[in-house]
């Protein structure tokens, strides 16, 4: 049984909005941060922040709906500028554990001060994708098992039985 979870929408819009509020505007970067922060809060607290799928692209790892969001502009919170995202208001903190704040923290943190090559170089190196980017065939996008973010494989094993019951 592969591990799925049911993305809590709000929470990845706020996990935007929060980054935003912290400093970065930037969507590439964003999307790294959140794939960063999500990989962290699942290994350390057995759980992600969104339970949204990550998916292998040309440029690295993207939060898939959120991306679908950006791309479409669909007004949730924050909008596409070219390249940036742009907050239509701040974020809200009630949504967020103490142990959510400390991941989104990490996930900043690992990506504020890189240029694009940097992020990208840096990126490229997620065994999760690389791994899934070898496998994706003639795909220019393909999922990112969610059991290829997690490092400990007796999580990986509890996880495969709970994810579909975990409320995010």
């Amino acid at each position: 049984m592969a591990i799925k979870f049911k993305i809590n929408e709000r929470k990845a819009v706020e996990s935007v909005l929060w980054l935003i509020k912290r400093g970065e505007s930037d969507m590439y970067k964003i999307f790294k941060m959140l794939f960063a922060a999500e990989k962290h809060h699942l290994n350390k607290h057995g759980r992600p922040i969104t339970g949204q799928q990550y998916l292998a692209m040309p440029l690295g790892t993207v939060p898939s709906w959120i991306y679908d969001v950006a791309i479409h502009q669909i007004g949730i919170g924050f909008y596409k500028a070219g390249r940036v995202l742009v907050a239509e208001r701040d974020y809200i903190r009630k949504f967020f554990s103490e142990s959510d704040m400390e991941s989104l923290e990490f996930g900043y943190k690992e990506y504020e001060t890189l240029d694009f090559t940097r992020v990208k170089d840096k990126n490229h190196k997620e065994p999760a994708w690389i791994h899934t980017w070898a496998r994706r065939g003639i795909s220019k996008r393909k999922p990112i098992p969610f059991e290829k973010l997690i490092d400990e494989p007796w999580l990986r094993k509890e996880l495969k039985e709970l994810s579909a019951f975990m409320v995010i």
